[in-house]
C-alpha cells in the first residue's frame, strides 16, 4: 500500500475547497434563485428560500469565508491521508483479496 503525503493531500484539498467556495459564491452572486433551488433538491423537501438574508456582499464576507473552506480542506486531506497511511498498518487490511 503506498503511502500518501498529509502535507500534498491537504494541500490538494484545500485547493479543492477553495476553487469549489469561489464558485459557490460567484454562483450564488449571479444566480441567487437557482442556487436556492439547487441546493433545496439536496436537502429532500427543506425549503432553504425560507432563511434567506438581507446581509450584503463584502469583499471581507468572502475572504473569511475563502479562508475557512482552505484551512477546514488542507485539515481535512492532512488528517484524511494521517489515517489512510495509519491503516496501510493494519496485516488484515493490506492483504490481498
Amino acid at each position: 500500500m503506498d503511502k500518501l503525503n498529509p502535507w500534498r493531500v491537504g494541500g490538494a484539498l484545500a485547493l479543492t475547497a477553495g476553487t469549489v467556495s469561489l464558485i459557490c459564491a460567484l454562483a450564488v452572486f449571479l444566480l441567487q434563485e437557482g442556487m436556492i433551488n439547487f441546493v433545496n433538491a439536496w436537502f429532500h423537501g427543506l425549503d432553504l428560500s425560507l432563511i434567506r438574508s438581507n446581509k450584503p456582499w463584502t469583499l471581507g464576507g468572502l475572504v473569511y469565508g475563502l479562508f475557512g473552506a482552505t484551512v477546514s480542506g488542507f485539515l481535512g486531506g492532512v488528517i484524511f491521508a494521517c489515517c489512510y497511511n495509519l491503516v496501510g498498518y493494519c496485516p488484515a487490511c493490506s492483504r490481498k483479496s
